[in-house]
């Protein structure tokens, strides 16, 4: 991985953004949750769930949450097969799949994204990241340090899938308050697009509030599903119960998206304005 830059700058007047939802590939999990077993070959779960990536459409710029995963991840050989952390889940998707692809079908090329928040640096939050070489790519520095080297690799990342030429932006979370966070990072500068810190999957994992209309806090592995956020972190659901804030997580079957219809589970996008 390359060595980081470091967060900066100007305010800029923010209007209301569009969210859209991005179904790149799914990811199939083991039916067994616990014991040895699951790491033996087979055992699969019956369904896949879904790796959702956001775009959010911003006066400032184009911001994308997460790159999903890259399709030569269903190739042997891709991921290291010696790590038991990533026989746990086989991966299922095609080049069309990509956010790239689903981008295309909204008219935003690669080069249109101005920013790219990672969530964390799991391989199916990060995989695409190299289709995205213009934007500025964001990440917890916390997350950063504890992904990188020869430690990274043990934990189960694959920095050596992380693009030489992508150096990322380390994000320190020295921003204001804002409910249950005693800080943030504001992505534009004009109180609109808030990244927050939301530690538990990974040490550095964080979440991106939208804090104007349409609301919503993108929450990464959070939880699989927003009804399952209440248990995972209780003040972060009470907060988007009490301000109306819509939780899209990153394996949802169906995540509220606001003003999408639901119920419809389809490969491409799922928007409001």
């Amino acid at each position: 991985m390359s060595s980081p830059k470091f967060v900066g700058g100007a305010p800029a007047l923010g209007l209301s953004p569009t969210i859209t939802r991005l179904a790149a590939g799914g990811v199939r999990p083991k039916a067994r949750e616990r014991g040895a077993r699951r790491y033996l070959p087979g055992g699969w779960a019956p369904r896949a769930l879904p790796i959702n990536t956001f775009v959010i459409e911003h006066s400032q710029g184009v911001c994308l949450f997460d790159t999903g995963q890259t399709a030569r991840a269903t190739r042997p050989g891709h991921l290291p097969a010696w790590h038991p952390f990533l026989r746990l889940t086989r991966f299922e998707l095609t080049a069309d799949d990509e956010p790239a692809a689903g981008l295309a079908r909204r008219g935003i090329r690669p080069a249109d994204i101005a920013v790219v928040v990672l969530s964390h640096l799991h391989t199916d939050h990060v995989g695409t990241v190299a289709a995205f070489p213009a934007a500025e790519i964001l990440v917890a520095r916390a997350e950063w340090e504890h992904a990188t080297g020869l430690a990274g690799r043990m934990r189960g990342y694959v920095p050596q899938h992380w693009p030489d030429a992508i150096v990322p932006t380390l994000v320190d979370f020295d921003g204001g308050p804002r409910g249950p966070w005693t800080a943030t990072h504001d992505v534009f500068g004009d109180g609109v697009l808030l990244l927050v810190p939301l530690p538990g999957h990974s040490p550095g994992h964080l979440g991106l509030l939208v804090d104007v209309a349409p609301r919503a806090l993108m929450a990464g592995d959070l939880a699989h599903r927003a009804a399952e956020v209440a248990t995972a972190a209780p003040a972060v659901a009470a907060f988007c119960a009490e301000e109306q804030v819509a939780v899209l997580c990153a394996h949802d079957e169906d995540p509220p998206v606001p003003g999408a219809p639901s119920g419809a589970h389809h490969r491409g996008d799922r928007s409001c304005a």
